[in-house]
């Protein structure tokens, strides 16, 4: 659009400008055409000041004062900022994760992306409870819709909860007009009854209930716009942490007595209308881990899945803030410290393409910390081992999930 507003202007300002430059005469020789240089200069130079004072306006891009500049770069030197590599960003704008403090589990319990899933069937890796659910394709990807009012159950080991997990998934907000439905990650006993629940209501609102209290209840910064959004729980024997994007909507410090056996989704529908249907996405359900501090103690190296990206790419999520300010916050505390950032993959696609993936992936985590916690280069190296190092079988959802890591080794 620049372009064009400068082509335009262009066209109009030369018309006006350049127009009276050209010679009358061209028997008037060397003298003539010196005349004709330096009066065109002049009309380029008008141009190139006129066409600058026009785009700016047009493109809202006016010069600020001194003193606005001055006080923008203070304020931006305050917040975490993106990494760049080649003069390409290298992570998403962090500044929306600073109080996100959401770490996934490092041990994959349950995974489903539902990318294999036949369109039109019951998702086949999970149980109902009741109600109505289909694989459908919607956005690009596939989804589990919902019918009406109904709750199914993932497909995971028969027993108490992990004393340390974190729980993932992702809901789709239509937008507009329509009214935004009820998404709900419930807790159960060992029979299946529900212990309680973390829901999103209407998309602007967040309740979580144990046992017959609400604990919490918290309207949104904002409501959810339309696309998709994600649920998150973080939780140990005695806490609960619960998020809805990069938005803590529940903190419960102690918990009495809340011994769950499984998990449960339940989605009730606010109207029937199929424009805007119930979908639900990827659910990640994983057992937490020692602290990266322990691990690279224990075992003189840390493996995270708190790094993220998306399919196919090597710019850092959002989501991987935390992460990655407790990696930034080790190697500030102890200058000693030297890693090697090692990048893997599962065996999905090509064996040259993950392996060049991996590499890509690491060099980003290393710009970022250079970048952002002022860490210097030579404490950092870079490796990339695509699919060649697996930690877990690569023919599961969980298996791959668990394989597609960032590794941080001490030299």
């Amino acid at each position: 659009m620049r372009y064009l507003i400068k082509f335009l202007i262009a066209a109009l300002i030369t018309a006006g400008l350049v127009g009276f430059a050209q010679p009358a005469s061209a028997q008037l020789g060397g003298l003539k055409k010196k005349v004709k240089d330096k009066v065109e200069k002049k009309a380029d130079d008008k141009i190139d000041q006129k066409l600058d004072q026009a785009v700016d306006k047009a493109a809202g891009d006016g010069e600020k004062s001194t003193e606005e500049n001055k006080d923008a770069k203070t304020e931006d030197a305050q917040k975490p900022v993106a990494g760049t590599k080649g003069g390409t960003a290298t992570a998403e704008d962090m500044n929306l994760y600073t109080k996100y403090d959401f770490i996934p589990g490092d041990k994959v319990i349950f995974y489903d992306d539902l990318a294999s899933e036949e369109l039109g069937e019951f998702p086949s890796r999970w149980n109902l409870d009741q109600g109505v659910f289909e694989i459908v394709k919607q956005h690009g990807q596939n989804w589990i819709m919902c019918t009406d009012k109904g709750a199914i159950m993932p497909k995971i080991p028969v027993g108490p909860l992990p004393p340390k997990y974190t729980v993932e998934m992702d809901f789709y907000i239509k937008g507009g007009e329509a009214r935004p439905h009820w998404y709900t990650i419930a807790w159960t006993d060992k029979d299946g009854e529900e212990l309680g629940y973390i829901n999103c209501t209407y998309g602007k609102n967040a309740r979580l209930r144990i046992g017959s209290k609400d604990i919490s209840s918290k309207d949104l910064l904002s409501p959810l716009s339309e696309g998709k959004h994600t649920m998150r729980i973080m939780a140990t024997k005695t806490t609960i942490k619960c998020y809805i994007d990069n938005e803590r909507v529940a903190n419960v410090p102690a918990v009495e007595g809340f011994a769950p056996y499984g998990l449960k989704v339940e989605m009730d529908l606010w109207e029937g209308e199929p424009e805007n249907p119930m979908l639900m996405g990827a659910f990640r359900y994983a057992e937490g881990g020692k602290t990266l501090k322990q691990q690279l103690d224990e075992t003189g190296k840390i493996i995270t899945h708190g790094i993220l990206f998306d399919s196919g790419s090597d710019k850092i999520k959002g989501e991987s803030y935390k992460t990655l300010a407790d990696i930034g916050g080790l190697l500030t505390e102890n200058p000693a410290l030297r890693l090697s950032i090692e990048g893997h993959t599962d065996s999905d696609g090509a064996d040259d393409a993950n392996l060049k993936l991996s590499q890509n992936r690491s060099a980003s985590v290393r710009t970022y910390l250079i970048d952002n916690y002022k860490i210097d280069a030579g404490r950092l190296e870079t490796k990339g081992f695509g699919e060649s190092k697996p930690i877990d079988v690569n023919t599961s959802a969980e298996g791959k999930a668990n394989n597609r890591r960032v590794e941080l080794v001490k030299l």
